[in-house]
């Protein structure tokens, strides 16, 4: 804590300013957050600006030192968005020149959502939101989302992802004959549009690029789902997948369709994989088939809190 003596009128006005400077800066602050549900990356700011007399241009500099505080909390939050179970966003930037001018540049161009100026006597106090896609929803535009500017449609898997798939199961029709067989809920009677993976309870860390699994009966690993399953522009325009609280929540996304499968997670791997039922498996794999892929398109929520 600092101390100040101030033995003289002259020195009595030096330490008022400085006591100043050191409030205004503590009014300085921003926050970052992530909206998996929605799908983007937020941050706000706020800032200030010492009394000019000026009002018109003391605002300016408050909303100006407002936007550079969010920029620098959305940068720091994009930094440590997890891609996949191995890599973080700042990863990537640190890896390759290209990629870290692009989110910067992504950073810079950063959607103005809300801007605030409130007075404090003579003092502007500026808040300033902003705003990136993770990828290309709603009112978001593909070609500014952070997949794009990473690349993500061009980035390979993990080692540990089984490199055995979906379309290497082997289809029991005796799987098939429970509608709600191994806790799968659809409707049989209609193609399915989508698909809901429920992590009931198990904890999972959010990633951009998830990957579900599956072991059948000889303990052999397939891969069910990954950046790899989906198209490549579907990764660009809408991403791999997106995140609910709950399987309730989940349903309401429209792009998943009026006939949504619902599968029940068993476990998380120590490499933070989704691990479903080799049953519920085949039963995704008879569903993907007769050009029904759902899973192609990205059609895919994972419900978790």
């Amino acid at each position: 804590m600092m101390r100040y003596k101030c033995l003289t009128l002259s020195v009595i006005a030096i330490c008022f300013l400085g006591i100043l400077v050191q409030t205004i800066d503590a009014q300085e602050k921003a926050a970052g957050q992530i909206n998996w549900m929605e799908g983007y990356i937020s941050a706000v700011g706020e800032g200030t600006a010492v009394p000019s007399g000026n009002k018109m241009k003391d605002q300016l500099r408050a909303v100006r030192a407002a936007t550079i505080m969010a920029q620098r909390a959305l940068l720091e939050t994009v930094k440590g968005v997890r891609i996949d179970s191995q890599t973080k966003v700042e990863n990537r930037m640190a890896q390759e020149d290209a990629i870290h001018t692009r989110v910067e540049g992504m950073i810079q161009g950063a959607e103005i959502v809300k801007q605030d100026v409130r007075w404090e006597e003579d003092t502007p106090i500026a808040s300033v939101e902003l705003r990136i896609c993770i990828g290309g929803i709603g009112a978001c535009r593909p070609e500014k989302s952070m997949i794009n500017a990473l690349t993500l449609d061009q980035k390979d898997e993990p080692p540990h992802v089984p490199p055995r798939r979906l379309n290497d199961i082997v289809i029991k029709q005796e799987t098939l004959i429970q509608q709600d067989h191994g806790g799968v809920i659809y409707d049989s009677s209609k193609p399915v549009t989508g698909v809901i993976f429920n992590l009931q309870g198990l904890f999972f860390e959010r990633q951009i690029l998830p990957v579900v699994m599956t072991i059948d009966d000889g303990n052999k690993p397939f891969t069910v789902y990954s950046v790899k399953t989906v198209d490549p522009q579907t990764i660009r325009t809408y991403g791999v997948v997106r995140y609910a609280d709950s399987v309730d929540q989940a349903k309401q996304n429209s792009y998943l369709g009026d006939n949504v499968m619902v599968v029940p997670v068993s476990g998380v791997t120590t490499e933070n994989m989704i691990v479903i039922g080799f049953d519920a498996a085949r039963i995704i794999r008879e569903t993907t088939s007769h050009g029904n892929d759902y899973l192609k398109t990205a059609k895919v929520m994972i419900a978790a809190k």
